[in-house]
């Protein structure tokens, strides 16, 4: 099987100074696997890479528009091309993100179906469905993910047909355990609370940055900021309605993003199988010469 390295960890943690280095090291290209990159105009509040000030080549950042469609299926299409192009240019495939599902979906068997372009997901249409209905209409769906999920866990329910109208089932993601890839998945790790104390710092440095402003020009170019699902936009645009404080505001955009590292954490932990690595902040090439040993070590087999 082809090789394959990817570089993941929860937010905040600094996967992007050490994947420049890694790629600067192994003379590659970055394939992007962090599914808030995606998507053109988010740039501040997702800290997106800045292309214009690196000199290395970064594939599938800034790809879709804001509201535009784009499925996992559509991902793992794109990346696996990206990963053909890299070796038949014999450079080192290097994904790096910390969207573990999507990664998985690259790396892993999964069978997943083209999604419906067009459609949008509308929870409110099921609300005259009682518990045992709706889970009878999750089985028409994806009977394998029916068996799996509890009627009176209707949350759960509401989110695998979801799944399944978009081409994305549940059951398929369980059923893909065998790699495509002979990969090496290298997980950044810290303290939790040093990574608490990174993500709250790292709000502050956001808007420092500007990200009111990034906001308020999407408001000002209407876009719909309630159905952006990337932490913070909504919240920001409404405390510019005035719905919030700014202090209640950073102090709910900055639980919600550490709650967003818990389930990376728990990802990973469940579903992936990763080499962990601690950062060393206060000595960066520590980390960053460990790393290319595992690399070097790995290619070298």
């Amino acid at each position: 099987m082809d090789k394959v390295v990817v570089l993941t960890g929860p937010t905040a943690i600094g996967k992007t100074q050490i994947s420049l280095d890694i790629a600067k090291h192994f003379k590659t290209e970055i394939i992007n696997a962090d599914a808030s990159q995606f998507r053109r105009g988010l740039n501040i509040g997702t800290a997106k890479i800045d292309l214009d000030s690196v000199d290395v080549v970064h594939h599938l950042i800034d790809i879709i528009e804001i509201e535009e469609n784009f499925s996992i299926k559509d991902y793992q299409t794109l990346a696996r091309q990206k990963i053909t192009e890299f070796k038949n240019k014999g450079i080192l495939p290097f994904l790096v993100g910390g969207s573990g599902l999507y990664i998985n979906s690259v790396i892993y068997n999964y069978e997943l179906t083209d999604t419906e372009r067009d459609y949008k997901f509308e929870e409110e249409k099921y609300n005259s469905y009682n518990n045992e209905e709706l889970h009878k209409f999750l089985e028409k769906l994806d009977f394998e993910a029916s068996k799996t999920i509890h009627p009176n866990n209707r949350r759960r329910v509401l989110r695998a047909i979801e799944r399944a109208k978009i081409g994305e089932k549940i059951s398929s993601f369980n059923q893909g355990n065998q790699l495509v890839y002979d990969a090496l998945v290298i997980e950044l790790t810290t303290d939790r609370e040093v990574l608490y104390d990174r993500i709250n710092q790292r709000f502050n440095v956001m808007i420092e940055e500007g990200w009111l402003k990034e906001v308020e020009e999407l408001k000002r170019n209407n876009i719909d900021l309630t159905k952006i699902k990337d932490i913070g936009y909504k919240e920001l645009g409404l405390y510019l309605e005035g719905k919030y404080e700014f202090e209640e505001v950073s102090e709910l955009i900055k639980k919600q993003t550490r709650n967003l590292a818990k389930r990376q954490l728990t990802w990973f932990r469940n579903k992936m199988a990763t080499t962990k690595v601690n950062v060393d902040y206060t000595n960066p090439s520590h980390t960053t010469n460990e790393i290319i040993k595992l690399i070097s070590d790995f290619l070298n087999k």
